[in-house]
């Protein structure tokens, strides 16, 4: 508990909506002893990333939108509004599609977690990326759900009346401004 106090207080010690999402990603990636992390954030049909910590842009390109019916961890995860554990994509056959990008991205196992409010509305998904196999334990698992339940108020809060859809969308744009592509 510990750690999740600490985690909690650099939250909350964010005054901006973006540098929460810095502080969340990085936060995540710490607990988890991760090579890599992202945070997405529902727009339309789907997620988008809004915030990362180490992925390439081919990663960026290859995940750029995910939907509800993609097997990849976080699509997983977007529909059974749970944290889905890949602990190795090379072995997880419905992971096929996406082990290539895993490959080039330089990482074997992934984990995405919902965050939802106590109401729970979806504001978003954190992912870690593992450059090894792994399986986070389960006292790392249950500190980033209760972490996830704490960033997802806290991001809501942050908004300050904007709406979670539009913000997600300026902060996806930004950090898709230089990946070589075009927004859409």
């Amino acid at each position: 508990m510990i750690m999740l106090d600490q985690m909690s207080q650099r939250l909350h010690a964010c005054r901006t909506f973006e540098d929460a999402v810095r502080r969340i990603v990085i936060d995540v990636v710490a607990l988890h002893g991760a090579e890599f992390g992202n945070i997405q954030m529902p727009i339309r049909d789907g997620l988008v990333i809004v915030g990362q910590h180490g992925l390439d842009a081919a990663f960026l390109k290859t995940f750029r939108k995910v939907r509800r019916e993609d097997d990849c961890a976080c699509g997983r995860a977007l529909r059974k509004r749970q944290s889905v554990i890949v602990a190795d994509v090379t072995t997880d056959e419905a992971y096929a599609p996406f082990r290539a990008a895993a490959k080039r991205a330089g990482y074997r196992s992934v984990q995405s977690t919902p965050m939802l409010t106590s109401d729970g509305e979806l504001v978003g998904l954190v992912s870690t990326l593992f450059a090894n196999a792994y399986m986070p334990t389960p006292i790392e698992m249950n500190t980033l759900s209760l972490y996830c339940r704490l960033a997802a108020e806290r991001l809501l809060l942050l908004l300050e009346g904007q709406e979670l859809c539009a913000k997600a969308q300026e902060l996806h744009e930004k950090l898709y401004s230089g990946v070589g592509e075009p927004i859409g």
